[in-house]
């Protein structure tokens, strides 16, 4: 394993990885997980990774023990403006999307979705280095989902409806990094 791998606990998905049974509890994340993961991975789509049982994990635990989508997305610069409190040029603005972040339901509350959240923001940050990107949204489907979000300083930006868009500035996501 080379030193930027060694940086991830997560691997890009696998065609054998779907057939494994992975459920969240959420539908639609499971469907996700299983019919369109790997295909949308492979067409550049977003790019899936997957968070596996290691050899010295409890046995009663999945194989996949989550997963996280990364893909390109655009965020209005109003919206972006209001969380950096600066003017910005009036055109979209780019950033990272998670589409989707889950845990096996028989993996939860081990602290694995904060291990996957890390995960993809680090893959943004670096990512960076190479392409324009100001931050990180998320759509959260609901209250646990923005709550969760939340408590990694992403603030949302439109509070109107669900999903609600949250928006996390690349710089606040560095700094934290820095701390490492």
């Amino acid at each position: 394993m080379n030193e930027a791998s060694a940086r991830y606990i997560t691997s890009p998905v696998e065609a054998g990885d779907v057939g494994h049974g992975f459920r969240s509890g959420k539908q639609p994340l499971d469907e996700y997980f299983a019919r369109h993961a790997v295909a949308n991975d492979r067409e550049g789509i977003g790019r899936a990774y997957v968070l596996r049982r290691k050899a010295g994990d409890e046995p009663a635990l999945p194989r996949i023990l989550g997963f996280y989508t990364l893909s390109m997305s655009l965020i209005e610069a109003s919206d972006a403006a209001k969380v950096l409190s600066k003017k910005l040029p009036r055109y979209p603005m780019p950033v990272a999307l998670i589409g989707r972040l889950a845990i096996d339901e028989r993996a939860q509350a081990r602290g694995l979705g904060e291990k996957l959240l890390m995960d993809a923001l680090r893959r943004v940050a670096d990512a960076s280095e190479i392409f324009g990107c100001i931050g990180v949204i998320v759509d959260a489907k609901d209250g646990n989902a923005e709550h969760f979000y939340a408590k990694y300083d992403f603030k949302t930006v439109h509070a109107d409806k669900w999903p609600r868009r949250m928006f996390l500035p690349l710089g606040v996501m560095k700094a934290a990094f820095r701390g490492e």
